[in-house]
């Protein structure tokens, strides 16, 4: 791996776990990273006796090696919060360059054009594998997660191009990312759009039929709806199909992306990584994923977040159901950045985003009745008038989905047994204060949340009142942690009450926070 300085000389990063702890630090430039974080990111469970002194020695040779080479404008190593932080300019990190031209371009919205424009120019700064010359399970991990991102920006690209009416000229391009991931059906879809714009609609079958029966023989199940849909229209020699099978604007939702607005909580990477990966009971049904925890611990702010991580395996929609099984006011709680503590609540509208709405008695839960027949709803699924098995209907309707289904804060087991064993390719997803409720509802992995600790609520503090407020007073800043529990929803009041009196000292807060004279 290597650095260049901001005046573009190379800059000699030194052996292999130097390297891998440069890359940690660059991967999440200007956020700080604890020592316990890099040991385990290095070591695991495993790590030797001095293995603190032998980060502390990395740190010392990186911070000569940037210091001698850099121009005083690069990137600098610093201490902070009993962490390290590589202060840098994002745009001077690939990576962060890539994700900040992808996100301007999703936030185009309509405008196709632009926004195809802004994702081309970001893949085209992707250079090569992502951490190359990084070894470990930390950099085998985070380069596969990165690889994703890849593949997300370079599918909605191709999308566009094939909405703007190209087709021929990706063929080379759609072919050779087919190859690569033959069993991705955005990839797919893609692939078939261009070949039938093209002309070829006997290609574009035989890939639709190729993908079929990768996915019977490797997964069991069938082709998303979107995909079949497709094919269909494919068949009636229609050429105006849209680029990935989906609605044109205007058209009746049928892919619900219905999460809210995400948030990066603090200190839940370990958490993050439990929820991952693929998990089937022994009955080959999906594992109901449940996050469990005290009020304002950060369950749904940790499932918002998870949930936009892995969207893009989940073609044919998201849903999410906020269920007030605990309360009808807003409740925050995550240690995240920024700092208004209640965004992870809001996101954009949704047509049938609020199950209240769908429930004819406002004061009552919703039933599992309800849950189901909003679920349906969300993916333009209308239970039969007269329809004798409601459930058995939508279970069937949602058995080869690939859709994601978030449960929030549920009231009852009756909410999640409805859709019970889920979708056979999707995901079922719940926040619950007590998780012993669901006992009996099926296979379950289970994640608890609990208080963050000491230097994550310090970390929490200085993203939503800034470095310098919070370094100037930590004593003060000590007692308020100590005040608030290390408790995500306690903190992001106490900081919210800083943050309107600027002109307070953090001593005064924590005064009045202990009830004592300021």
């Amino acid at each position: 791996m290597e650095y260049r300085a901001t005046r573009g000389n190379a800059v000699e990063l030194g052996q292999a776990k130097q390297r891998c702890v440069f890359a940690m630090l660059a991967v999440g430039a200007n956020e700080v990273v604890m020592p316990d974080e890099l040991i385990n990111r290095l070591w695991g469970a495993d790590p030797p006796k001095s293995a603190r002194n032998m980060i502390h020695s990395y740190i010392s040779r990186l911070r000569g090696a940037l210091e001698g080479a850099g121009d005083g404008t690069g990137a600098v190593l610093r201490r902070r919060h009993g962490g390290y932080v590589l202060e840098a300019d994002p745009d001077t990190i690939d990576l962060h360059r890539f994700r900040r031209t992808v996100a301007t371009a999703r936030a185009a919205g309509s405008d196709t054009r632009t926004a195809t424009r802004l994702l081309r120019e970001a893949l085209g700064s992707w250079r090569g594998r992502p951490l190359g010359g990084v070894s470990g399970e930390w950099a085998t991990r985070t380069r596969w997660l990165l690889e994703r991102e890849h593949l997300s920006a370079l599918v909605e690209c191709h999308e566009g191009e094939l909405r703007l009416g190209g087709g021929a000229g990706l063929l080379d391009e759609l072919h050779a990312l087919a190859d690569l991931h033959p069993d991705n059906e955005l990839v797919i879809r893609n692939l078939m759009t261009g070949l039938h714009r093209s002309g070829r609609r006997t290609e574009a079958v035989e890939a639709y039929e190729a993908l079929r029966r990768r996915l019977a023989d490797q997964l069991g199940v069938d082709p998303a709806q979107q995909t079949k849909a497709l094919v269909a229209t494919i068949l009636r020699a229609d050429p105006d199909s849209s680029a990935a099978g989906r609605p044109r604007t205007g058209a009746a939702p049928s892919v619900p992306r219905q999460l809210p607005r995400g948030t990066r909580c603090v200190g839940r990477e370990q958490e993050l990584a439990m929820l991952d990966g693929s998990v089937t009971a022994a009955d080959g049904h999906p594992v109901t994923r449940v996050i469990e925890g005290p009020p304002g611990i950060g369950k749904t702010a940790l499932a918002v977040q998870w949930a936009h991580r892995v969207a893009h395996r989940f073609p044919d929609g998201q849903i999410f159901v906020d269920l007030h099984g605990s309360s009808t006011g807003v409740r925050r709680g995550c240690g995240h950045v920024p700092g208004r503590a209640s965004d992870h609540r809001r996101g954009p509208a949704e047509p049938v985003r609020n199950i209240r709405a769908a429930v004819p008695t406002r004061d009552r839960a919703p039933s599992g009745d309800d849950v189901l027949r909003f679920v349906l709803r969300s993916l333009g699924v209308v239970v039969p008038p007269g329809e004798p098995d409601p459930v058995a209907f939508g279970r069937a309707a949602l058995r080869e989905l690939r859709v994601l289904v978030v449960l929030d804060d549920l009231a009852s087991p009756e909410q999640l047994e409805v859709l019970r064993p889920g979708p056979s390719a999707g995901a079922l997803l719940v926040t619950t204060r007590d998780a012993g409720r669901l006992a009996g509802t099926g296979a379950l992995r289970t994640v608890g949340l609990r208080e963050l600790s000491v230097q994550q609520a310090q970390r929490m503090l200085a993203g939503i009142l800034g470095e310098r407020r919070v370094e100037a007073e930590p004593g003060a800043v000590g007692r308020i942690i100590e005040l608030c529990g290390r408790s995500p929803q306690a903190l992001s009041a106490a900081a919210e009450q800083a943050l309107v009196r600027p002109w307070l000292p953090l001593d005064d807060l924590a005064a009045a926070m202990a009830g004592r004279p300021g």
